[in-house]
């Protein structure tokens, strides 16, 4: 299993105003930092370089970290940087090196991390501005993606003023699905949509997983009615949706 880490580089200013221009030119912003390249592309197992400059005129300490994207907190351990910290003077390079692990048991498809460079005064220097620089790290692990959801069977639990519905719901595919914001509920009778449903679920489904939606109604509608649930699986594909015929 191969996968693949794509990335684009940022070159991000912080301007401070100087109180002389002696030692560092007056066009010379005091702290700046560059990453080059602007892409870069690593198949797993691999590693790259990336170079760091201090374009600033002040000596600053880089702290590098990472921040998962999209709630994908695997992904973050696959990827290993090389230093964690270092100091640059100025106009002074360095080298980071990534080192992408082959990950067991990954989903296939795209998983991201965010590179954090975020800088700080080294000792003695005389501007106390942090700057940070943040790079976004696509990790692609190839396979076939199938995203499939079951919607199963719902239960009414019935209150003084309001109604919860339960539906459960089974992850039948090989990614993880988001739920949170995906999820869309109304009552109908007749064919006429009588009121939207207040879906509270989990914010994401594992492959295998299975959950349960929780739809709240407070409204007045009792009686025989037609529950239509409906989950956005992705952009360009097919919602799935499955009705109920349920007494409120």
């Amino acid at each position: 299993m191969r996968a693949i880490l794509a990335f684009a580089g940022l070159t991000a200013l912080a301007l401070a105003p100087a109180p002389s221009a002696e030692g560092a030119g007056a066009d010379r912003p005091r702290v700046a930092l560059s990453v080059s390249p602007a892409q870069l592309a690593l198949a797993a197992p691999g590693s790259r370089r990336i170079k760091l400059r201090n374009d600033g005129a002040e000596p600053v300490v880089v702290d590098v970290s990472r921040r998962t994207v999209g709630g994908q907190t695997a992904a973050k351990t696959w990827l290993q940087i090389v230093p964690v910290r270092l100091s640059l003077h100025s106009g002074e390079t360095a080298i980071l090196t990534l080192r992408v692990r082959r990950p067991r048991r990954a989903e296939p498809g795209d998983h991201q991390v965010l590179l954090l460079l975020t800088t700080r005064p080294a000792r003695g220097g005389r501007v106390n501005l942090q700057l940070r620089l943040g790079v976004r790290v696509k990790m692609r692990v190839p396979g076939r993606v199938v995203r499939r959801l079951a919607l199963g069977g719902l239960r009414v639990h019935r209150q003084r003023d309001a109604r919860s519905i339960f539906v459960s719901v089974a992850n039948r595919g090989n990614v993880t699905l988001q739920l949170r914001g995906h999820v869309a509920a109304s009552l109908l009778r007749h064919g006429e949509q009588l009121a939207r449903l207040s879906p509270r679920t989990r914010r994401a489904l594992l492959p295998g997983g299975r959950a349960v939606l929780v739809l709240l109604y407070g409204g007045h509608v009792r009686g025989h009615v037609t529950a239509v649930v409906r989950i956005w699986l992705g952009s360009g594909l097919r919602p799935v949706e499955r009705r109920y015929r349920v007494r409120l």
